[in-house]
């Protein structure tokens, strides 16, 4: 490696006195620390002084500028030989010492060594002790003394002292309550093991020979600094860093299917058995940022922190129904229940529409049909032949009975505060309810039905309940708010009393037979209020939930007109008589008048008993009454 010279510095900008040395010019400015001995040529390093010369002469100028001339001469002379002694011995003996000449011409530098003390050296001394291809004693790298040692060798030395797992990223992502492992073992390890040799290598070496005054400062406090390391070295180390191509791609796997859109929680079905909601629960709206995430995991494998937990970043939108808030105001809402009669045929036609109707489901605005829930009565879906109702008399019909299933439910769906939409009542009132509060059907002309006008599903509950012959209707969804319930109330407006009996022939009965096909009832107008009360059953409101009239009817009276040949007897509709004809004699005799049957007499009456008040208790209204039931209308 070349080094530095006492010439090195011809090419110096400022403009300052020179000192020759061979051919060439060697220049220091007045503020350079490098400094020149001339006490050790035993000369002054000031100019001696002119001699004044006071003759006057007389010869041309010319002759005195040749004199000048000659006389300036000498010292270059001087010079010149001198510079041919350094050239060829390099050292003079002067005044008795032995001088190095040529380093009385070099640029020295002031240093502070290793014990404190301050010594001048000259700069090529300092660079060819600083200048070279191993490192300096004093230097460490990872607790590796690496002083003597080239590049490589350190290199090798560091390597070999590297843990297996020099790195283990232990990081957790979270959402809310739930935690995922985030597995970043695929990631590779950069190690800046080169870097950091590279780096403490470069430590207190000089970068080129010395040319300027910053140079020769520079130089100045790397040879100090290299003199401060044989007292307090200098320790470097080594790092790894996460190569994080990828994070993204795995953070994504685990945050992306997080991603779920919000819905409420909602009623699936109603356990018939258990009297109680499935439901659905609600799910928790997550939208995921997988990139914004990633980005934080990265800060932190930036920032040297391998473990930790990252909360994802999320926009979280909540339900507005929770299973929680349904379990809290959910369930029984009203009940009522009717007492049937001990007519096994009925009280099965009875039962088999309640079984069409349990369980069923009615969501927010659909409306419920009794007849196209319980279907048309045939024998094929189960039903049979009990009394009905037919042209405002009692008749014999399949589904006999049914009517008190509807007008039960009826009831219940009134306390329930859902909306009436088609309700029709008995040509009379029923037995098993008050006036005003029965809802009769008939397959394909008559239908109850009623709208769900709450914003949640509602649920039925129909039963027949053999150990006291009582139908059971239950309306299960949304309570009533703050604990509210619904008691029903009938007034009686008018009444008309039934008069009169209405007789009328039938030619399938002997002649003079009678059979009551109606009792009389009376002209009834009667009120229904949805009556109010709040949790500590105070009224709070009353209205009216219907008007219903019913128009007298008088008893009605069958007489047969069958006579023994066939033939029928003259009827009198009016008063209900039959005239038979006489008897033909086989000898002559007087003729006697015909003879004619007395009015008739009532030889049986189907006609219910009559209806007593229900008596109700919150939230279940029951009704004690007993009685028949009707499966149509008049």
């Amino acid at each position: 490696m070349k080094k530095t010279s006492g010439n090195s510095n011809a090419n110096r900008s400022r403009q300052v006195p020179a000192v020759r040395s061979g051919s060439q010019v060697r220049q220091s400015t007045p503020h350079s620390p490098v400094e020149f001995d001339y006490s050790a040529l035993g000369a002054s390093n000031t100019k001696p002084k002119a001699k004044t010369s006071t003759k006057k002469t007389s010869a041309p100028s010319s002759k005195k500028t040749s004199k000048a001339k000659g006389k300036s001469r000498a010292p270059a002379i001087l010079v010149s030989v001198l510079a041919v002694l350094i050239i060829a011995g390099g050292v003079l003996f002067i005044t008795g010492k032995y001088v190095d000449v040529i380093n009385l011409f070099k640029d020295k530098i002031t240093v502070t060594m290793a014990d404190g003390t301050e010594q001048k050296i000259t700069c090529d001394d300092a660079y060819a002790e600083l200048n070279t291809d191993v490192f300096y004693d004093g230097i460490v790298i990872d607790g590796v003394p690496v002083g003597g040692m080239t590049k490589d060798q350190a290199l090798a030395a560091v390597s070999a002292k590297q843990p297996e797992a020099p790195v283990t990223l232990d990081y957790t992502l979270k959402l809310e309550d739930r935690t995922f492992p985030l597995d970043l073992s695929s990631l590779a390890l950069n190690w800046n093991g080169a870097q950091v040799v590279e780096q403490a290598f470069a430590y207190a070496r000089p970068q080129s020979e010395p040319l300027t005054d910053e140079d020769y400062l520079q130089l100045t406090d790397n040879y100090n600094k290299f003199q401060q390391l044989k007292v307090q070295g200098q320790t470097f180390n080594t790092a790894y860093t996460v190569n994080t191509d990828g994070l993204q791609t795995i953070v994504s796997s685990i945050v992306d299917p997080l991603e779920t859109s919000m819905s409420d929680a909602y009623i699936q079905s109603f356990n018939t058995d258990s009297h109680a909601f499935d439901v659905v629960p609600e799910s928790v709206g997550y939208h995921v940022d997988s990139a914004a995430t990633a980005d934080a995991v990265k800060a932190l494998i930036d920032s040297a922190t391998y473990s930790g937990t990252v909360d994802i970043t999320c926009q979280i939108e909540q339900p507005n129904v929770t299973s929680e808030y349904i379990n809290a105001n959910f369930g029984l809402i009203s009940s009522y229940k009717t007492v049937t009669s001990n007519n096994a045929n009925r009280n099965s036609n009875v039962s088999q529409a309640c079984k069409y109707m349990n369980g069923y489901r009615l969501n927010p605005g659909e409306v419920f049909s009794f007849n196209g829930v319980v279907g048309e009565r045939t024998p094929a879906r189960g039903f049979k032949e009990a009394t009905v109702i037919l042209g405002g008399q009692y008749e014999k019909g399949l589904g006999g009975g049914i009517c008190q299933v509807s007008s039960t439910l009826y009831n219940a769906v009134l306390m329930a505060n859902l909306k009436i939409v088609d309700r029709s009542s008995h040509a009379w009132p029923s037995s098993y309810v008050d006036e005003g509060r029965d809802a009769t059907v008939d397959w394909g002309s008559i239908d109850f039905k009623f709208e769900n006008n709450t914003d949640f599903q509602i649920f039925i509950v129909a039963y027949w309940d053999p150990s006291d012959s009582t139908c059971h209707a239950e309306i299960y969804g949304k309570r009533l708010p703050n604990g509210e319930y619904i008691r029903l109330e009938r007034e009686i407006t008018s009444r008309t009393p039934t008069s009169g009996t209405e007789y009328v022939p039938n030619g399938e009965l002997p002649a003079g037979q009678t059979n009551t096909v109606r009792a009389g009832h009376d002209g009834v107008t009667a009120v229904v209020y949805k009556v109010w009360y709040d949790a500590n059953g105070t009224e709070i409101k009353r209205e009216e939930a219907n008007t219903t009239v019913y128009r007298m009817y008088a008893k009605r009276v069958e007489v047969g007109t069958l006579l023994p040949d066939g033939s029928h007897a003259p009827f009198d509709a009016t008063t209900g008589t039959v005239t038979m004809p006489q008897p033909v004699e086989t000898t002559p005799s007087e003729t006697q008048p015909p003879e004619t049957t007395p009015a008739p007499t009532e030889s049986s009456t189907t006609a219910p008993p009559e209806t007593t008040p229900e008596q109700t208790t919150p939230p279940e209204n029951t009704d004690p009454t007993a009685g028949g039931g009707d499966g149509g209308t008049a």
